[in-house]
């Protein structure tokens, strides 16, 4: 990556970051008001830096970006108060990002897990539920063309924008046009959301096989420009800017280093009758790939039993998926005017707790 761009990225962010304290200040001063221009001026420092640092591959300077997005979208549809509390947050954590961006060759080496953690905590449960559930586009082969949390994917689509996967060429439509990579993220983000953003270096070929001549930079684009005009804005054929759906994109479920073993819900029979209780227990993980399997065992529990308990005891993780299985649960037995009960290890609280769905614990003990 050229230094050139670089420090224009650094330029700009430094000026998006200069009265971010002061915008902040204000926001504060308003004593939970709503001022809707604030907000939006604030909540664009934090989504150009955001767009332009998944470009350069500064991982971590993007993360933090994103979370405050994030705290800053919900302000935006009036979730979040703007109160004293939530603006030291949002400041610590811009406070936070002006100093990576001031040395953003040492940024990757900074651990910001307890700022990040604090704007997690600002979020509503669902919010939180939604930021932690992981999606992908596939391309034909079977590959991730990008990854972006359920929450982003649907901010994106909100107020009736549209959807684009837009494929530039780093090299016909940008380098040989005299534009820099820069310049085309700006651009788009004059215009829209930049949800993702990835330079597919796999693309370009190799040394025995040949170079193929291109560099595809894949972008993620909400906006509300309509489909038939969009491409007088981005200066590529229109074959490489396609339209996209939510429901092209797959939930992942999160890599584990080991096969991870499945909850015990395929045993003959998965229920298991205790002193008129129905009681159905989980392995070490729950998560995607059980989801079917436990919905199909949920409803077919006992009709006999006067409740139902899930045993989590000897659980250790639960991801998003998980959780909104055991959430759908919750909603299926008290429409159905059945008991449900949960028996989780002491190791899950933190995962619960941390994704605002300790309330869960008091509903289901």
């Amino acid at each position: 990556m050229s230094d050139e761009l670089m420090d224009a990225f650094i330029e700009d962010s430094k000026e998006h970051l200069e009265s971010i304290e002061s915008d902040i200040m204000a926001l504060e001063d308003l004593e939970g008001a709503y001022d809707e221009e604030l907000i939006n001026r604030i909540f664009r420092t934090a989504h150009s830096i955001k767009g332009a640092a998944g470009f350069f591959g500064l991982e971590t300077i993007g993360s933090l970006a994103h979370k405050l997005e994030n705290a800053l979208h919900l302000m935006r549809d009036q979730k979040l108060r703007p109160d004293r509390p939530t603006c030291q947050i949002l400041l610590e954590g811009f406070d936070q990002l002006n100093a990576m961006i001031n040395d953003p060759g040492n940024s990757e080496c900074l651990d910001i897990s307890d700022i990040l953690s604090r704007i997690q905590g600002l979020l509503t449960p669902e919010t939180k539920l939604s930021t932690e559930t992981a999606m992908s586009l596939p391309s034909t082969q079977g590959q991730s063309i990008f990854d972006v949390d359920m929450f982003t994917l649907e901010q994106g689509l909100k107020g009736g924008k549209f959807l684009y996967h837009i494929e530039f060429d780093l090299i016909h439509d940008i380098h040989r046009k005299d534009k820099t990579p820069y310049d085309t993220i700006k651009t788009l983000q004059d215009s829209g959301l930049i949800l993702d953003c990835k330079v597919d270096f796999e693309a370009t070929g190799t040394l025995e096989d040949g170079f193929a001549q291109r560099i595809p930079l894949n972008v993620l684009f909400a906006t509300i420009i309509d489909p038939d005009v969009v491409g007088t804005l981005i200066d590529v054929p229109a074959e490489r800017i396609r339209e996209l759906e939510k429901s092209m994109f797959q939930i992942q479920s999160p890599p584990s280093e080991t096969v991870p073993e499945t909850c015990s819900l395929s045993a003959d029979p998965p229920w298991k009758m205790i002193g008129g209780q129905a009681v159905l227990v989980f392995g070490e993980r729950f998560e995607l790939s059980q989801v079917e399997e436990f919905r199909n065992c949920f409803h077919a529990a006992p009709a006999k039993a006067a409740s139902l308990r899930l045993d989590l005891s000897a659980t250790r993780y639960v991801d998003a998926a998980g959780l909104q299985a055991l959430v759908s649960a919750l909603k299926t037995s008290a429409r159905l005017d059945r008991g449900l009960t949960f028996a989780p290890a002491d190791e899950l609280l933190e995962q619960f707790q941390n994704l605002g769905f300790a309330w869960m614990l008091e509903s289901g003990s």
